[in-house]
């Protein structure tokens, strides 16, 4: 939803696909400020996204905090439902969902 609003208040906000954890970024000419979606919207500066980084063990990678595209997005959406159904043992949707995750990773 985030990225969405920002789209169409013309906002230069971006996904950032960290492992684990999704963000959203803005960025302008003079601010960076990092948003958690998923903990009610908190602002991060990316010293704490590197400190998130280093304490989940996943070290610095030079794309941890780059933006992600469009298909990535999906691609990893889909991947997490494939999770989530297995776990659930819904197995004929995780096979569906498994089919969108075969076609976006080519």
């Amino acid at each position: 939803m985030y990225l969405f609003i920002a789209r169409r208040l013309r906002l230069p906000v971006t996904g950032i696909g960290l492992p684990g954890h999704f963000l959203c970024r803005y960025q302008s000419s003079t601010k960076e400020i990092y948003i958690d979606c998923f903990r009610k919207g908190i602002f991060l500066t990316k010293a704490d996204c590197i400190k998130y980084l280093l304490h989940a063990n996943y070290g610095l990678a030079e794309g941890h905090l780059s933006p992600v595209s469009p298909k990535r997005m999906l691609l990893r959406m889909c991947s997490n439902l494939v999770l989530t159904y297995g776990h659930l043992e819904m197995t004929e949707e995780a096979a569906r969902v498994q089919r969108y995750v075969n076609v976006l990773s080519r």
